[in-house]
């Protein structure tokens, strides 16, 4: 059942919010949601200040293409309908005072274990039914900049692209999705569908994309359970409290959220990724499987790899319906509907 928040009309939204988003970065460093956000509240009309001096993200998805954060800049003054403050290069809470209603964001790989006193929100990606922490939990997702929505407007026909799949990860730490399908699935693929691994300039990334029919697209890292563990529980009580879950599976996938997954909606490819469902990866909007994505099985990777190709006269369905998708609902201007209409509801 909606809200009353989620009911709210723009005019209302804007009624609401007319005095204004402050959105602070304890190290003055804007993370690529709250680049998003501030894009969608300013196409709302709604004011926008942030103390950020520099703004983090992929050169494909960079938000706020040609804006000059010191237009933006104001100290955290009171009198702001709203505050939110981006936490996500320390996943810690921060206490701030004489400021309400106060939100945080966290865009962490560890987000999961970011925890926020109550009443406030916390607005946290890689969000996961697996892994629950208490408190009031909003997921949201890294999304779509402007920029990439712009650069990729234009579309080849699904049967103009190269027949191939891009696979263009880079080597990370804690990536042990990629290392295993790198293992168990890329192999069974390429039988039936070349895959191409590239490492090109970011400038040419998304004109790449553009030209291939499928990405890979998949990230995460597998998270076993130590919650109940003696041994932790008596010599590192510290670090036991923090594996403690509200809700926790006996084995989660974790920071599952990955740029190239947006970056290849965007461009029309047929994003390839684990199965959202049976995962428990959480978004406020939940993306369809052979809908506008390709779902992967850990359980049966070979049979995954064979429907990749089997099922190819879907690709250009796939493909268009994933961009609208995300376009319709994780665009910067729905993501800040979405952060404003949970706002709304905290509002004294």
């Amino acid at each position: 059942m909606q809200s009353q928040s989620e009911d709210m009309s723009d005019p209302d939204l804007l009624k609401q919010f007319k005095r204004g988003v402050y959105i602070h970065a304890p190290d003055q460093t804007l993370t690529h949601f709250s680049g998003c956000l501030i894009e969608g509240l300013v196409a709302l009309g709604v004011p926008v200040r942030t103390n950020a001096t520099q703004l983090t993200s992929r050169p494909a998805s960079m938000p706020l293409d040609g804006v000059d954060l010191a237009s933006l800049h104001s100290d955290p003054l009171t009198g702001f309908a709203a505050y939110l403050i981006d936490i996500s290069s320390t996943n810690a809470f921060v206490p701030v005072e004489g400021l309400s209603p106060v939100a945080y964001i966290t865009t962490s790989d560890i987000s999961v274990f970011c925890e926020i006193p109550q009443p406030h929100l916390l607005f946290a990606a890689h969000g996961s039914r697996a892994a629950v922490k208490p408190g009031r939990r909003i997921p949201i997702a890294f999304g779509l900049t402007e920029r990439l929505i712009a650069r990729t407007e234009s579309q080849l026909p699904m049967a103009e692209r190269d027949q191939n799949a891009l696979h263009s990860f880079r080597p990370t730490l804690q990536q042990g999705v990629r290392a295993l399908l790198d293992l168990a699935f890329v192999p069974d693929l390429q039988k039936v569908l070349p895959v191409e691994y590239i490492n090109i300039p970011p400038g040419h990334y998304i004109e790449a994309l553009k030209k291939s029919a499928v990405c890979l697209c998949y990230g995460g890292d597998f998270y076993s359970q130590i919650q109940g563990n003696g041994w932790f529980d008596k010599n590192q009580p510290e670090l036991a409290a923090l594996h403690r879950f509200q809700t926790l599976d006996a084995a989660a996938v974790l920071r599952w959220d990955s740029w190239r997954f947006w970056e290849a909606l965007a461009a029309g490819c047929v994003a390839v990724h684990l199965d959202f469902e049976k995962y428990g990866f959480d978004l406020p909007v939940m993306p369809e499987p052979w809908v506008h994505y390709v779902p992967l099985d850990l359980a049966d990777l070979k049979s995954s790899a064979a429907a990749v190709w089997d099922r190819r006269e879907q690709w250009p369905d796939i493909g268009a319906r994933g961009r609208a998708w995300a376009v319709e609902h994780y665009a910067p201007q729905p993501t800040a509907k979405r952060v404003l209409q949970a706002m709304a509801e905290v509002l004294p």
